[in-house]
């Protein structure tokens, strides 16, 4: 990937997470570029070179994307912790690691019994 020399390192740190970001919705959402395209005033290049953090998405563009397309608060999609939350909301009770053991606590059969 080609790293435009204007942006300082910070702006470039900080348009890659938000491209991935981006593109993690985008995929969790089943969209294809080309149906996200359809909707924005932008290309698939354009919006492919935004998700690979290699051009600065506008703020405008962005608020537009995150809001009406996918759903999110702009608020949510320029968070460097997004995907993980995200993750993290989906995980139900049945998930493997949802419920970690603790030490001391016995096993759910046996606080079952000790509060029936």
């Amino acid at each position: 990937m080609k790293i435009n020399r204007s942006r300082v390192p910070e702006q470039c740190a900080f348009d890659l997470m938000v491209g991935a970001n981006l593109n993690y919705i985008r995929r969790f959402r089943k969209l294809t570029l080309l149906k996200v395209c359809e909707q924005m005033p932008f290309t698939f290049q354009q919006l492919q070179k935004y998700e690979k953090g290699a051009n600065t998405i506008s703020a405008y563009k962005l608020d537009k994307l995150s809001n009406i397309i996918y759903n999110i608060s702009l608020n949510d999609i320029v968070k460097p912790e997004f995907i993980l939350n995200h993750q993290k909301s989906l995980l139900t009770p049945q998930d493997a690691g949802y419920l970690k053991p603790q030490k001391d606590i016995g096993s759910l059969e046996e606080i079952r019994n000790e509060t029936a």
